[in-house]
């Protein structure tokens, strides 16, 4: 198996001072609570609220018909299916999602912007972990003026995306804690 070859940095002077500028935003969200819609590569449908606590923690809860509940509590992201009753841990820091979580965020070292886009009313940036590249991206969207996150969109490995689009944004609210702990009992 050969390793995969480093993402490739842009390096154009305008689009380092979009990133800068993305990071500067996404370093004043300490908080968020939003409705979101999901849509996944094969056209499903999903809706609910998403909870962001920084640093490494978030929560979504979607509405029925779908029974999933996805947690980070700062260490790992935690899928819960209450349908099927089953539970899986992935280390945060292995998810694209982890970029959006961290207190001081850094759009190098650790990932890569492999991509800027950036026309009068949107900011786009394709993010690789700068190690793996091939093991998928993630997209971050803004508006611009001002710049607010609207929307994510994620690629696996397999080139399957979902999307993550947000609605009624509030940034710096307090948020109880335990939204951002999983206990395995409240859920059998």
């Amino acid at each position: 198996m050969s390793a995969a070859s480093p993402a490739v940095a842009v390096v154009d002077a305008e689009d380092r001072a979009q990133i800068a500028r993305v990071e500067a935003y996404l370093d004043t969200i300490k908080t968020m609570q939003a409705d979101f819609l999901q849509i996944d590569s094969a056209g499903g449908i999903a809706e609910g609220a998403v909870y962001m606590r920084k640093p490494g923690r978030m929560r979504f809860e979607y509405k029925p018909p779908a029974q999933i509940l996805v947690v980070a509590d700062g260490l790992w992201l935690v899928f819960h299916d209450k349908e099927l009753k089953e539970t899986t841990r992935l280390p945060l820091s292995a998810t694209p999602v982890n970029i959006l979580l961290k207190e001081n965020v850094q759009l190098s070292g650790d990932v890569t912007v492999t991509k800027v886009q950036h026309d009068a009313n949107t900011l786009r940036l394709t993010i690789v972990d700068t190690d793996n590249p091939d093991e998928g991206n993630i997209v971050l969207i803004f508006s611009d003026n001002p710049l607010q996150l609207r929307q994510w969109l994620v690629t696996d490995a397999q080139g399957q995306v979902t999307s993550i689009s947000l609605g009624k944004v509030e940034k710096n609210i307090k948020l109880n804690a335990e939204l951002f702990t999983f206990f395995d009992s409240d859920y059998e």
